[in-house]
């Protein structure tokens, strides 16, 4: 990946950020603009230099950069992990010299919206989307103006509109788009059904547990019948979240296929470098994720809506435990991933491999789980709490799951 294809993928997501806004699809304006920001940071800090990007320890972008990509032992360039959104705004505002118009204060909350995807999906504040998204457009237009790129040639038909949305709201629909809605429109439907049907389903679930546990209680020993409700309860809240996650997962995939967003091979190769198959995963990534997002919408509704049921102590019990991670492990290491649709603590599959941190020798304190910092490469994910499901390379990447070990912490 250079500084050309890094700012031509910019545009192009900037470009899709203003469609979606000017077909009122906020919440994937939002998306859309973490991952343009995100792309024309990188290629500020790749006209310094290109080892600016890589995420500290990754030796195979290093090697590329350096020329040595072909040499025996180097892992391919679709391997090879860069920093985030936020590190790499942390590094362009260095180099710009006070020319960079946000601090990280104003700049965090945006930032936010790149990996914590799913946290936006059923934002209802239109006003914090609207920050977000002028925030985003604000440095990008900044970096744009350091690297020298023509503002036409960037931002295309947005050209003198660009920083003004609600004159981007006020154009025509685009060309094309007249007859069928967008497929943002779509997936933020369904995620609000899907919301709708979790709530439904969980509350039914935990009302028949409580229900069932009573029967014949007053034959068990107290400590026995607690035993009993807990049981009863998380069996039924888990085969809630499931069933409801696997519909939401049937609903994306049926979407992603009638607007013939197809799924790529489950071990891909993808590379950052190819634009068209990046933006295919960033459409399918952010769908699977907006719709996966009702379901932990959903669960959220029960607890603070339906207060006389007891999901929080379920779900604590159900945490502390670790039941619902089945990573693949290595000996007594397992790996998993903050899930950017609930942020809870989503296995992780692929060609892993645990390899000892360097803490001792840096660092006066150790932070990493069982004292190991690269897991290899990640090919899968899957959420045991929203069911939220990526089958290859392309959607980790732009999903933003980073192949690195760290102990999740309290979900609740």
């Amino acid at each position: 990946m250079n500084e050309k294809n890094f700012a031509d993928m910019a545009s192009q997501f900037l470009r899709a950020t203003l469609d979606s806004w000017r077909a009122g699809n906020y919440v994937f304006a939002v998306l859309h603009a973490g991952v343009g920001c995100e792309h024309i940071l990188k290629a500020l800090l790749c006209r310094h230099n290109p080892l600016l990007i890589a995420e500290k320890g990754d030796q195979a972008f290093r090697f590329h950069s350096l020329g040595h990509g072909d040499a025996d032992g180097v892992k391919p360039l679709s391997e090879a992990r860069t920093i985030g959104i936020l590190d790499a705004f942390k590094t362009a505002t260095i180099l710009m010299r006070g020319r960079m118009p946000v601090d990280e204060q104003t700049f965090r909350p945006f930032a936010n919206s790149r990996n914590g995807v799913a946290h936006s999906a059923y934002v209802d504040d239109h006003l914090a989307v609207r920050k977000a998204v002028e925030t985003g457009i604000q440095v990008v237009e900044s970096v744009r103006a350091e690297l020298g790129i023509d503002p036409a040639d960037f931002w295309g038909e947005y050209v003198s509109v660009f920083a003004d949305l609600a004159q981007v709201a006020d154009m025509p629909a685009p060309a094309g788009h007249a007859d069928r809605p967008l497929i943002e429109a779509f997936a933020e439907q369904l995620a609000l059904t899907e919301r709708a049907r979790t709530r439904a389903a969980i509350s039914m679930a935990v009302t028949t547990a409580v229900e069932a546990a009573a029967w014949e209680s007053a034959t068990r020993s107290g400590e026995h019948q607690e035993d009993v409700a807990r049981t009863a309860l998380n069996t039924a809240l888990v085969s809630a979240l499931r069933t409801a996650g696997a519909q939401a997962r049937q609903a994306a995939a049926q979407l992603l296929a009638e607007y013939e967003v197809l799924s790529l091979p489950g071990r891909s190769d993808t590379s950052p470098d190819d634009a068209g198959v990046m933006r295919q995963a960033h459409t399918a990534v952010t769908v699977k994720v907006m719709i996966a997002s009702g379901v932990i919408a959903g669960l959220v509704d029960v607890q603070y809506l339906d207060l006389d049921l007891p999901v929080i102590l379920s779900l604590i019990n159900l945490d502390a435990t670790g039941w619902l991670r089945n990573s693949q492990a290595t000996g007594e290491h397992a790996w998993w991933r903050d899930c950017p649709a609930c942020g809870y603590a989503g296995n992780v599959y692929g060609d892993l491999n645990a390899v000892p941190c360097q803490c001792e020798r840096w660092e006066e304190e150790c932070m990493h789980s069982g004292g190991v910092i690269d897991v290899g490469t990640v090919e899968s994910f899957s959420c045991p709490f929203c069911g939220l499901s990526l089958s290859n390379r392309g959607e980790i990447i732009t999903a933003g799951i980073e192949s690195r070990t760290e102990a999740p912490g309290p979900f609740w």
